[in-house]
């Protein structure tokens, strides 16, 4: 019965060595794995050829926090470029008035300039000054809006007043451009919950890139749908790509790859922060060369 009791203990020991053996060699093969996998950047996972239950678990969480390592790492790197494209962008928009306000200035400070020069000069130097200060106010604006910085006075608004208004203040701008605007307004409609002052500047900010970007076709609509008020804009886009629109409301983003028509790109990006902090939603399609932005607003 000793001798019984005895081998019984031996082969346990047995077992249990090579439990601790297979087990040894499974965790320096899966921190060999992680040390290779750290070492050279690699979007790799742990392999693991035991069936051992714990172990299993074990991998799966060390893989699944390389993988969140990973993620974090692409964010940071995208992050990282935005930021550097975003600073080469304000230094391009803000150098562009700059130059030309210190071209005119040399201009000015010739003696033999004549009085009806220096007053055109002047005159082209004030706006160049105040396009740089509607760039810099919008640059603060963005900010506040990213930071959550931006206070809102939400009440109860009728959108077919405020859009009329709106369009209305733009008469004189449609008619230099030698458009004439399809105007669809539905005064019956709900009201919504928004700021009346971020409304206007949506609304404002949408008619400009109308009118900058529209060459023959410009519509305005605003209906009800359901439980929203659909309000859209609509013009010719014969530059705008399909790939465009995903990144339309990209901060800084401006289809003009040279910037060369004056557009910081901040419009559309101020205008889609200020929609959905609010509440509703933007979005934006591109059908037969027509640029079609669309805010749902939701009602009470």
């Amino acid at each position: 019965m000793q001798n019984l009791i005895i081998v019984f203990l031996i082969i346990i020991i047995g077992i249990l060595f090579t439990l601790y053996v297979f087990l040894k060699k499974e965790i320096k093969n899966t921190t060999n794995q992680l040390k290779r996998i750290n070492k050279i950047d690699t979007n790799s996972k742990i392999q693991l050829s035991s069936t051992d239950k714990i172990l299993q678990e074990l991998v799966t969480e060390i893989n699944r926090t390389l993988v969140e390592k990973q993620e974090m790492k692409s964010e940071y790197k995208k992050v990282d470029l935005e930021l550097k494209q975003a600073i080469a962008n304000m230094s391009h928009d803000l150098r562009t008035p700059l130059t030309s306000i210190m071209g005119y200035i040399q201009l000015i400070e010739d003696d033999n300039l004549s009085d009806d020069d220096k007053k055109r000069y002047v005159d082209i130097i004030k706006r160049r000054a105040k396009s740089l200060e509607i760039l810099i106010s919008s640059f603060y604006e963005f900010s506040r809006l990213e930071g959550k910085e931006y206070q809102f006075q939400l009440k109860s608004i009728k959108l077919p007043i405020v859009t009329s208004d709106i369009i209305a203040s733009f008469y004189n701008d449609f008619i230099e451009k030698g458009i004439e605007p399809i105007i669809e307004i539905d005064n019956n409609l709900e009201s919504t919950i928004a700021d009346e002052k971020a409304v206007r500047r949506i609304i404002s900010n949408l008619i400009q890139n109308m009118i900058k970007y529209g060459n023959s076709f410009v519509k305005i609509e605003l209906k009800q749908k359901d439980n929203y008020i659909l309000m859209s804009f609509e013009n010719d886009a014969e530059d705008l790509e399909k790939d465009h629109i995903s990144r339309l409301f990209d901060r800084f983003f401006t289809a003009n790859k040279t910037r060369s028509d004056n557009s910081s790109g901040l419009g559309l990006a101020i205008t889609k922060q200020l929609v959905e902090q609010m509440g509703h939603s933007i979005s934006a399609e591109l059908n037969e060369g027509n640029l079609k932005i669309i805010i749902k607003w939701k009602t009470l």
